[in-house]
């Protein structure tokens, strides 16, 4: 009986294990057996749902969370990008779901999520992997390349060459672009505040406000272009962010703008319609080395600016001609005595090229041009060894060319011109600029402003009652009876 019954255990035990073996080749290959219920995971693994999706529990058999992973594309090298993401368990869209609903329901959401991950690697540049990107690859291979050349002048370049390079060798080659955050951009500013310069000297304010502007603006760019979700320097204070120490404007008040215009007159015609062009109309110093004879509309007294013309800092004695500063041209209008001095101008450079008095000057021959060369614009650094060689002789105040610019908008202030005019004729693309620099520029505007203001409260009514023009009247008849007595 006894023998009986172990020979009836060990089959029904043999049993047993044929119908496990068999339910985990079924649980392997379809994730259930048969048309039962999915069989719990063993403890503390991993239950693949296929498509790219796995369950994780834990120890106790609770469920933990799911993976997923996919294939977005290839990178420029042929190579597999791959992506992958964690649901947790204690996700709302999943939390209170059944096992089955829940399991519908994650594939959904895998479904979704897998739709938007390539289409984000689609808009990447090259179909980069823009989470494994470093901040020094973004900015020369993304930002440098598709956002400052394109859209910059030379000069505004090589500032941005210059003032991300700083970010760039902080950040060094390894530091990825998604990783940085709002710390780390103090952590930057920290830097900057203390780091010195070659000559010993620590960055001044200005110097801080340009190196965190382009970091701003390359951040910017990388949240714009998908590269990052959030911008790291958003939350930054104004307190934590670099300002600039707002130093006084350098200009010629009225007696001494008199005073340089009339030692003008000994220089040549040349000089004397350059400078007047600055100290006047207020133009760039490059604008007004970029002008040619095609932007003189004698007519109309009218420049067109459309171009500006600056010193190449990599190589010495060359310059580029490009765009103005904000990249969009406008017409400024001149007096009938500068464009005479410009017609002048125009007569004597026929002269020295040898053309005659009745031909017409190339209309893209520079009006403000080298010597030997009237289709080659006189340098911008020449402009500037002018003035200053200028104002010595002639012990005027130091003004630089930009300090011209300055002076033409304190003058243009002076002779009652509002700031929204002023604005225009600089150029300035944003009118805080013009706010900035020059509302109440001069003690003699502010002050006239006063009076201006006090002369028509003055006219409109006196203290006793009496308006301005009936008191004149009165005070006329009371002196003209003084007179009668008098006599």
């Amino acid at each position: 009986m006894i023998q009986r019954g172990r020979k009836h255990i060990m089959a029904g035990t043999a049993k047993a294990a044929n119908v496990s073996k068999a339910n985990k080749a079924a649980t392997k290959s379809n994730g259930s057996v048969g048309t039962e219920e999915p069989k719990k995971p063993v403890r503390g693994t991993m239950r693949s749902l296929g498509s790219g999706i796995q369950e994780y529990t834990s120890k106790s058999g609770e469920l933990l969370s799911y993976k997923f992973r996919t294939c977005v594309g290839r990178d420029g090298e042929d190579n597999q990008v791959w992506r992958s993401f964690t649901l947790s368990a204690d996700d709302p869209r999943i939390e209170d779901l059944t096992p089955a609903r829940r399991e519908k329901a994650v594939r959904k959401l895998k479904a979704e999520w897998e739709e938007e991950q390539r289409a984000d690697f689609d808009r990447s540049h090259d179909k980069v992997d823009k989470r494994k990107v470093t901040f020094e690859q973004f900015v020369t291979d993304h930002w440098m390349k598709d956002h400052v050349v394109p859209g910059h002048t030379p000069s505004s370049i090589e500032f941005f060459e210059y003032t991300s390079a700083k970010a760039v060798a902080y950040f060094g080659k390894k530091k990825k672009l998604r990783s940085i955050d709002t710390e780390d951009v103090k952590r930057y500013l920290n830097y900057l505040k203390n780091t010195k310069t070659d000559d010993g000297k620590k960055f001044s304010p200005t110097s801080q406000k340009h190196f965190f502007g382009t970091l701003r603006n390359i951040l910017r760019y990388a949240k714009r272009m998908h590269y990052i979700p959030v911008d790291p320097t958003e939350d930054l204070s104004q307190k934590e962010k670099p300002h600039r120490v707002k130093k006084q404007i350098d200009f010629l008040r009225t007696e001494d703008a008199v005073r340089f215009l009339d030692c003008l007159e000994e220089e040549p015609v040349f000089w004397q319609a350059l400078l007047n062009l600055l100290l006047v109309t207020g133009l760039r110093r490059g604008e007004v080395c970029g002008l040619q004879w095609q932007d003189l509309n004698e007519k109309k007294l009218e420049l067109s600016i459309v171009r500006n013309v600056t010193m190449d800092k990599k190589k010495k004695g060359e310059f580029n001609i490009g765009k103005t500063k904000t990249g969009e041209s406008r017409v400024v209008p001149i007096s009938t005595r500068i464009c005479g001095l410009l017609t002048a101008l125009r007569a004597q450079q026929k002269k020295n090229f040898g053309i005659a008095e009745k031909e017409k000057l190339e209309p893209d021959a520079f009006i403000f041009c080298n010597v030997e060369n009237r289709f080659k614009p006189v340098r911008p650094d020449s402009v500037t060894t002018k003035v200053k060689r200028f104002v010595e002789k002639h012990n005027l105040p130091d003004v630089s060319p930009h300090d011209l610019r300055h002076s033409a908008a304190a003058l243009a202030l002076e002779a009652g011109t509002n700031l929204k005019a002023i604005q225009e004729l600089l150029g300035h693309a944003d009118p805080e600029t013009t706010m900035k620099y020059y509302a109440g520029i001069t003690e003699e505007a502010k002050r006239r402003s006063i009076e201006g203001t006090e002369d028509i409260l003055f006219k409109k009514k006196k203290p006793d009652g009496k308006s301005g023009d009936g008191q004149q009247a009165e005070e006329k008849q009371e002196s003209d009876t003084q007179t009668v007595k008098a006599s």
